[in-house]
């Protein structure tokens, strides 16, 4: 039996896929919020797409939250928050790999750099769509009117949730690419929580200089 080492913890694990599917439900409510005779092959009527809508975003303030604190709490954070001193110099031989330039990379560590910016720019990305989300929903609320018209009124509001709605479609074509290029280990460890210990992640610069 091939042997196998731990990759992510059973929190890991829930967390992503909590986000994931919280992300993913919000997007295909959202687009139908947004534009219901284009996406009414979604939903009934625009209750029940209101009501799935907050919910996820219940949902995903939630996982944001708990992931957040796990990462601080176990150090985690230094696996997914991008270093802007060192890991845009790793950018160079990332892209040549995933673009079939080059047949191999240094060891990022447990991710790459993308995904590492990814997972940050997520974090920033979320707290926005949250603050927006509710300002849209709540209007009639004092301070989040307020707030409102502090951040530009409600058309900007709604041009900024839709625009990042799309980043987030974008983000995810992206992470799912990145690990199917990495190889089926990875993308079976967000399930089972372990990767062969064989599995090849790169190679160690420091032992090529050698």
């Amino acid at each position: 039996m091939k042997k196998m080492e731990a990759r992510h913890s059973g929190l890991i694990r829930i967390f992503h896929w909590i986000n994931m599917i919280a992300i993913c439900t919000l997007c295909l409510t959202g687009f139908y919020i947004h534009a219901p005779q284009a996406w009414g092959w979604l939903f009934d009527n625009m209750d029940n797409a209101r009501m799935l809508h907050f919910a996820m975003a219940y949902l995903l303030c939630f996982g944001v939250v708990g992931r957040v604190y796990y990462a601080i709490a176990t150090g985690d954070y230094k696996n997914v928050w991008f270093d802007v001193k060192t890991d845009p110099m790793k950018f160079p031989s990332m892209i040549k790999y995933y673009t079939f330039l080059a047949d191999d990379h240094p060891f990022y560590g447990k991710y790459n750099p993308g995904q590492k910016m990814m997972y940050s720019t997520f974090m920033f990305m979320a707290i926005i769509q949250v603050v927006t989300g509710f300002v849209l929903y709540k209007p009639q609320v004092l301070f989040l009117s307020q707030m409102g018209d502090y951040l530009g009124g409600e058309i900007a509001l709604r041009m900024v949730h839709y625009i990042i709605t799309w980043i987030f479609v974008l983000f995810i074509v992206a992470h799912v690419y990145l690990d199917m290029s990495e190889g089926v280990p990875v993308l079976k460890s967000m399930f089972t929580g372990k990767i062969p210990a064989d599995f090849h992640h790169g190679y160690h610069e420091e032992g090529e200089e050698a």
